[in-house]
């Protein structure tokens, strides 16, 4: 009886340590937590939060690192996302041959400026070195409207 209690009590040890570490590794997975935006005018400043992820702005396009990497910031589509439109962001893009796709980003954050009055949606992806995207919670988007 006392041997099949221990066995009974192991296997439910055993069961909640699977379970803790399917939820550790889930919690570990990179995604963004808030998307926001503030505006001035026809400035808009997209800004995020990230969970289980770190920016390593010196190691753009090289070698992959677990929960690393940097952001992709489309604007209508990456309508734009050229230097007119997000400054330095925009000249990075230009530089990588992304100009008109989206605006790279290692401080969670681009300013747009010249945006037209209307609608408009920003989709932010956390990719990583290579510029692949993590997926999932990863991607975020935001519809907003310039007055």
């Amino acid at each position: 009886m006392k041997h099949r209690r221990l066995s009974t009590a192991t296997a439910a040890a055993l069961a909640a340590t699977v379970a803790m570490g399917a939820t550790a590794s889930a919690a570990g997975t990179p995604s963004i937590t808030s998307l926001k935006t503030s505006q001035k005018g026809n400035k808009v400043t997209v800004s995020i939060k990230t969970a289980n992820f770190q920016i390593d702005g010196s190691n753009v396009g090289k070698k992959n690192a677990k929960n690393r990497g940097h952001q992709h910031f489309s604007m209508d589509g990456g309508k734009f996302d050229f230097a007119k439109f997000s400054g330095a962001n925009g000249k990075l893009a230009q530089k990588l041959g992304v100009q008109g796709k989206y605006s790279p980003s290692v401080n969670n954050k681009v300013t747009y400026t010249g945006l037209p009055k209307g609608k408009h949606k920003v989709t932010v992806f956390l990719v990583k070195n290579d510029h692949s995207n993590y997926g999932g919670k990863a991607t975020k988007s935001l519809s907003f409207t310039v007055r």
